[in-house]
């Protein structure tokens, strides 16, 4: 992964906001919403272990497409969900969007040779 450094901050992001999201969650709601916060975890950590594992580009796909998707129904419920929902939803977009361009970040940011 030292070849992708774009890739494996966006990756740590992502693990730590979801950890938080997990325990703000259950904190607020309880063990309602328990089981499908940690299947988005747990998907999230299976597509993660793909990518570090096989460098595999269908699954920084999917997961890249999961924030971009997650983002874009996070509009719906602005309303509900206030300045929270707002930011979670700038988040998902923004972070799927640099996980799918990660390879452009870096040559950008000269990380990486070509």
């Amino acid at each position: 992964m030292r070849d992708r450094p774009i890739l494996m901050i966006a990756i740590i992001l992502t693990l730590i906001i979801e950890l938080v999201i997990i325990i703000l969650v259950f904190k607020e709601v309880g063990s309602q919403r328990l089981p499908s916060q940690v299947s988005r975890g747990l998907f999230q950590l299976i597509l993660i272990g793909f990518i570090i594992s096989k460098k595999s580009n269908a699954a920084l796909l999917i997961l890249a497409g999961f924030h971009i998707f997650t983002g874009i129904m996070h509009f719906g419920a602005l309303e509900k969900s206030g300045l929270i929902g707002e930011i979670l939803m700038v988040y998902h977009i923004v972070i799927g969007v640099l996980i799918y361009f990660h390879d452009w970040f870096e040559q950008k940011l000269k990380f990486k040779s070509v």
